[in-house]
C-alpha cells in the first residue's frame, strides 16, 4: 500500500476523488492546481493550467477593484479564501472560516474556507477547500424561546423577533405572507360582507 501512496497518478485520483471545490495556493494566493469539483465549478473544459489568483479563478466580483489586481483591493482584506490561506500558513495550522463569495455574475455564497499548508521541495503551499453550505441552516444546542410572544432571547441577553434571529444565525431572508388559518381569523368580517 506504501508504494500505491507514492504513485503520483493515485494521488491525482485522491485529489480529484474530493467532492467539493479544492484549490492549491503558492505563497501569492495564485492557484496551482484545481480538482475536478473545482474544475466542474469553473466550468473548465480542458486542463487546468493558468496561474492566477484565487480570486481571478474564482470570478470574484472584486478582483479588479484596484489596478494591481487581486489581493490589493479594499475588500480583499476581508475575503474568507485569503484569509484562511494566510491565517494556515502563518499558524502552520489548519484553518476554518465561515463567510461569504461574491461572485460573478451577482453570484453570492455563503461558503465554509478550509485552509492548511503543506512543504513540497521547500516552498510552502496551501491546500483550500471551499465548501458551499448556503443551503444548510447551522442552528443548534437550546434556542430561548418566549413562551407567549415567541421572541429568541441572544447571548446579550435581548430580546429578538424570530426573523431577525434567524436571519443574522443564517444569512436565511424572510418574505411575509398570511396562511389561510390566519386570514380566516383575522379577516373574519370582511370575508363575510364579500361573501354577501
Amino acid at each position: 500500500m506504501r508504494d500505491l501512496f507514492q504513485q503520483k497518478s493515485f494521488l491525482q485520483s485522491i485529489f480529484n476523488a474530493i467532492p467539493i471545490l479544492t484549490f492549491v495556493l503558492d505563497k501569492d494566493v495564485k492557484v496551482r492546481a484545481v480538482n475536478q469539483a473545482a474544475k466542474k465549478f469553473l466550468n473548465y473544459k480542458e486542463e487546468f493550467n493558468s496561474f492566477k489568483s484565487c480570486g481571478e479563478t474564482l470570478g470574484c466580483r472584486h478582483a479588479a477593484d484596484h489596478p494591481l489586481g487581486c489581493g490589493y483591493g479594499q475588500l480583499c482584506r476581508e475575503c474568507i479564501v485569503r484569509k484562511a490561506a494566510l491565517a494556515a500558513r502563518k499558524g502552520k495550522v489548519t484553518q476554518r472560516l465561515r463567510g461569504r463569495l461574491e461572485l460573478q455574475p451577482n453570484k453570492d455564497l455563503s461558503v465554509l474556507v478550509s485552509a492548511s499548508c503543506f512543504y513540497y521541495k521547500n516552498d510552502l503551499f496551501s491546500v483550500v477547500m471551499i465548501e458551499d453550505i448556503s443551503l444548510i441552516v447551522e442552528l443548534k444546542g437550546l434556542i430561548p424561546i418566549c413562551a407567549s410572544c415567541k421572541r429568541i432571547r441572544d447571548d446579550q441577553g435581548y430580546w429578538n423577533r424570530v426573523e431577525k434571529f434567524i436571519e443574522e444565525h443564517t444569512g436565511a431572508e424572510f418574505t411575509h405572507d398570511i396562511c389561510p388559518e390566519c386570514i380566516k381569523k383575522l379577516y373574519s368580517e370582511e370575508i363575510k360582507v364579500n361573501d354577501n
